[in-house]
């Protein structure tokens, strides 16, 4: 049923890229509890926002089943955005007038405080591995995208750029950090200072983390006859529009408006990243089935079990390059490279 899959990675380095997506951040196990069964070595994670996430604890030790019953385990979203996590009114009420009373700085410019997320992220690394670890203590080589906005100063021309934490060139940062790094969705939650600098949701620069991830393989492999295969997990936009009829939160826009700009700038990358003919290669999974919200952790269950379905579906037979090629066809189309 595999199979040609799986004689396509024989002899190749195997890396996974993980996207943003939000909540749909569960539908990222299907594709680790596939490859667990299916017992496919990865020899790098790179993860993008709430990619960052779920590659983050994979690569930290922790198992598809234990991810899959820990993302079964979220039932209240107060546990992980604090209280009121759904009252979007009120918080950007109270944020506003705090703004207004205790000056400038970062911290109102959200509407989630990532304290709680902080926390909730480090007491379930500590929880599941023993411990918190640094990006360099990681079993598997990780690395999470963010986007550099400076030092706060208003003059800083180092800012402005993407980085990349990663085991091998930042292994001082913590994880918990580099995941909060690459999550800090503007608007949603405040930026992350680490080392002096904030930084912002990888998202806004790289949903779907393969220009890092073929870069990272150009500067490393050993020979010029060496293959890549990016096993690319999408979770973006997959063509739904909002409807007037239903309840719009702000983070509702935000998140919609980030799934539209990610769906460009991922099939502007695959023209540059998938050259089979050059030694590197994409396969694009889109295992996310339905619309979830950030704070839908009622639709978790349902997104964990069809994404797996999904996955297995995506992979099975000799389409398994298929969305790959479809939305390689797609951006030609737009570019007008297909006359």
């Amino acid at each position: 049923m595999f199979g040609p899959f799986l004689d396509y990675l024989k002899g190749k380095r195997v890396y996974l890229a993980l996207s943003g997506g939000g909540l749909a951040l569960v539908c990222h196990i299907g594709l680790l509890r596939f490859l667990e069964e299916q017992g496919i070595r990865v020899d790098k994670i790179f993860g993008s926002s709430a990619g960052a996430v779920i590659g983050g604890f994979f690569a930290s030790g922790v198992n598809a089943s234990r991810l899959h019953d820990a993302a079964l385990d979220l039932e209240d979203p107060d546990r992980v955005f604090g209280k009121g996590s759904r009252r979007m009114f009120l918080r950007i009420v109270r944020n506003q007038i705090e703004t207004r009373f205790s000056g400038s700085g970062f911290r109102h410019a959200a509407v989630y405080d990532n304290r709680r997320l902080e926390s909730y992220i480090e007491e379930s690394l500590v929880s599941m591995t023993g411990k918190a670890p640094l990006l360099g203590e990681t079993e598997r080589s990780f690395s999470a995208v963010s986007f550099d906005i400076g030092t706060g100063e208003s003059l800083d021309s180092d800012s402005g750029r993407k980085t990349v934490f990663s085991t091998e060139d930042t292994p001082h940062v913590s994880l918990k950090d580099a995941i909060v790094a690459s999550m800090s969705i503007p608007g949603l939650f405040m930026p992350k200072k680490i080392g002096g600098r904030y930084y912002i949701d990888g998202g806004t620069v790289e949903h779907l983390p393969i220009v890092s991830a073929r870069d990272h393989w150009l500067t490393t492999r050993k020979n010029k006859r060496e293959q890549l295969v990016i096993i690319a997990v999408d979770l973006g936009y997959l063509g739904e529009t909002l409807n007037e009829k239903e309840r719009i939160s702000p983070i509702d826009m935000i998140l919609y408006s980030f799934n539209i700009r990610g769906k460009q700038i991922t099939q502007y990358s695959l023209l540059r990243v998938h050259e089979p003919e050059r030694g590197c290669s994409v396969v694009l999974l889109k295992p996310r089935c339905y619309d979830i919200n950030l704070t839908d952790f009622h639709k978790i269950p349902g997104a964990l079990e069809k994404s797996y379905v999904n996955i297995r579906r995506q992979l099975a037979g000799d389409d398994f390059l298929g969305e790959t090629e479809e939305s390689i066809q797609n951006v030609k189309f737009l570019l007008g490279l297909n006359e």
